[in-house]
């Protein structure tokens, strides 16, 4: 008599579905068999050896539908994975069971139902239209923007003559054999109280930090100080590494030109992936969704609970003016876009028939490595160490996907009004 079990599917709607296990009575009777050896093995009992305590006993011990309901719970753990399995099933949630028939002498079938992901079918995928903002060229005023930052980065600290501070002032102080800057602030609860002192005077401190810790010092004002900003010219650019000042500006323009290129990339992309998903039917299971949110909102108490954080969950809700129900609805819609984005990708990535094997993909990290100036070993040994790797791999997948979308769009851009 055969003991393999059977499984199909009885029902599949699009966000659900319904599978049957039948285990033949020969694989019952061996379950059975098992979780009684199992207790047999445990049990001590004088005059008899451990594993040859007879059924009877164990029956009069135990009660037999302790036996009988632990092999229903092994048979249906055991069987429902490899039904999954050989199904190509994916619940996204518990699974619930129900048994159709169950004896000692009897095959044993069971059902399961549970929610899934939809199988999606893409429109015309040549041809999608979308619209971006216009990219901007590069401006002198940018570039000179960008001149300024180079400046703060070499400037030094000097003295400033003044003899009161105020707010905002960088201070130069004293507690005991320490000195260092400090920038006083109103709204600080250490660095206020040095607004309006004296250079040359003394400042008492007792106050209390944001997590609750009081701080008493004396600190002494020693003087106030500036950051002297270099001239913009040649030995600027040298500091920062070039030959001269044409050659930081070009550089520098290169640089804002590549970033803005890769953000008009991204709108490009957004917007292409929005045409789809307008244009696509996703349903998606309601319990799974939820389930998400849930996990999402606990996160994040969790997050405000911390001892390190400045603000309490009640407070958050009261920065953003929301209810716990508005934030739990702007996360449900968050998570919504995110799962139909993600399934409209996957999609494209089997229609396509884009994939990126481990060859391909060393060869990638690679390149990448070389362009941040990483050893690609390093490079790849850190990826998987920080659990990226997949990440990495379907970064590639999905650069693809919107190369191959992009191809063939209708891209219009709109001038900001």
């Amino acid at each position: 008599m055969s003991t393999k079990a059977t499984y199909q599917v009885t029902d599949r709607q699009d966000i659900e579905a319904t599978i049957q296990v039948s285990i033949p009575a020969e694989g019952v009777a061996q379950q059975i068999e098992a979780v009684y050896r199992d207790y047999a093995k445990e049990v001590s009992v004088p005059g008899f050896r451990k594993g040859h305590v007879p059924r009877s006993f164990l029956d009069s011990r135990f009660g037999r539908e302790v036996f009988l309901q632990e092999s229903q719970e092994e048979l249906q753990r055991k069987h429902l994975t490899i039904a999954l399995t050989e199904l190509d099933l994916r619940p996204v949630s518990t699974p619930e069971l129900d048994i159709v028939s169950f004896g000692e002498a009897d095959s044993f079938v069971f059902t399961a139902s549970f929610a899934i992901l939809p199988t999606i079918e893409l429109p015309e995928i040549a041809g999608l239209e979308a619209q971006v903002p216009a990219q901007k060229a590069v401006s002198d005023e940018d570039v000179e923007q960008a001149l300024a930052d180079v400046q703060q980065q070499f400037g030094v600290l000097g003295e400033l003559e003044g003899e009161v501070v105020s707010d905002g002032d960088l201070v130069h102080v004293k507690e005991g054999e320490q000195e260092w800057d400090t920038r006083a602030m109103n709204g600080n609860p250490i660095t206020q109280h040095l607004v309006g002192a004296a250079v040359g005077s003394t400042v008492s401190i007792d106050a209390e930090l944001p997590d609750g810790k009081p701080i008493k010092t004396t600190l002494a004002v020693s003087g106030l100080r500036q950051v002297v900003l270099p001239d913009v010219d040649d030995d600027l650019a040298k500091d920062a590494g070039y030959d001269d000042l044409e050659a930081l500006k070009k550089d520098i323009r290169e640089r804002i030109a590549k970033r803005r290129d890769d953000l008009h990339q991204q709108w490009v992309h957004g917007a292409l992936l929005e045409s789809l998903l307008a244009k696509t039917e996703i349903p998606l299971p309601e319990t799974f969704v939820n389930d998400l949110v849930d996990d999402e909102l606990t996160h994040l108490r969790e997050s405000l609970e911390r001892p390190e954080s400045n603000r309490t969950y009640a407070e958050y809700l009261e920065q953003r003016e929301q209810t716990e129900d508005e934030l739990k609805g702007e996360i449900k819609t968050s998570i919504e876009v995110r799962i139909r984005r993600e399934l409209v990708l996957q999609q494209l990535a089997v229609d396509l028939k884009i994939d990126i094997d481990g060859d391909e993909l060393d060869k990638l990290a690679a390149e990448d490595a070389g362009e941040y100036g990483e050893d690609p070993v390093r490079f790849k040994a850190r990826m998987k160490a920080e659990d990226r790797w997949d990440d990495y791999r379907l970064s590639k997948i999905n650069e693809r996907i919107f190369e191959t979308l992009a191809a063939t769009a209708i891209v219009k851009e709109k001038e900001d009004s």
